[in-house]
């Protein structure tokens, strides 16, 4: 099948990024910062630029999750905007002023820092996701519907086996083990695979996470 021409893709890719540690800088204090403070808080270092916060960003301040630095952001110069993503990773324009927002991702592109604007896609999207232990589901429309990708989240949460979380648990310590024991990796994927077909462990799961190992286990005896 030819490519589809570059001007016709959908430019953006999803990445997984760890951001343990990471300089997030928000601006804006309203709800939709606090809804992006709450996404980071207490993996990367947040720091939320705002004239006011709300209740739920002032007890996050309390309990040192954020960094609270109190700017009119109307008043705010571009080299102020450009000086506070010094050390920033990605920033998020989250103020109820368009132009406000459009100045925030201006200078942080100049500065080289991810940005996220609130109000349009931009170079950055903060997708819809689902989190059930392991296991992370993200969805995005790239902005165009932000009622589809609520509706397709609401879909999928209602797909996913309340079992899956027990399986990537049982998975990886298989997959651990048959790293040892197995060098060939195409083996291994072949011998996990099998275990996630099998309804007996899914059975076996939720009742007795033991059993299903033990029943994992003769799995990959059968197979060396």
């Amino acid at each position: 099948m030819p490519l589809s021409p570059k001007n016709e893709m959908n430019p953006y890719l999803p990445l997984i990024i760890d951001f343990t540690d990471k300089n997030v800088v928000i601006f804006g204090g309203g709800a939709v910062g606090e809804r992006k403070a709450k996404r980071f808080a207490g993996i990367a270092n947040v720091t939320v630029v705002s004239s006011s916060l709300t209740p739920a960003l002032r007890q996050m301040e309390k309990d040192g999750l954020i960094l609270f630095i109190e700017k009119n952001l109307a008043e705010l110069t571009d080299g102020e905007i450009f000086d506070g993503l010094s050390d920033a990773f990605l920033t998020v324009a989250a103020t109820s002023d368009s132009a406000v927002n459009h100045r925030i991702v201006s200078m942080a592109k100049t500065a080289g820092v991810l940005a996220n604007d609130t109000e349009n896609a931009g170079e950055v999207v903060l997708p819809s996701f689902i989190e059930r232990g392991g296991l992370q589901i993200s969805i995005s429309s790239g902005g165009k519907s932000p009622a589809v990708t609520k509706y397709a989240r609401m879909r999928i949460e209602e797909a996913i086996d309340e079992n899956l979380e027990l399986m990537i648990e049982l998975q990886n310590e298989m997959r651990e083990y048959l790293k040892t024991a197995v060098p060939d990796q195409k083996i291994r994927q072949e011998i996990l695979w099998e275990i996630m077909d099998d309804a007996e462990i899914w059975e076996l799961l939720p009742a007795d996470f033991e059993k299903a190992k033990e029943k994992a286990n003769f799995v990959i005896m059968k197979n060396l």
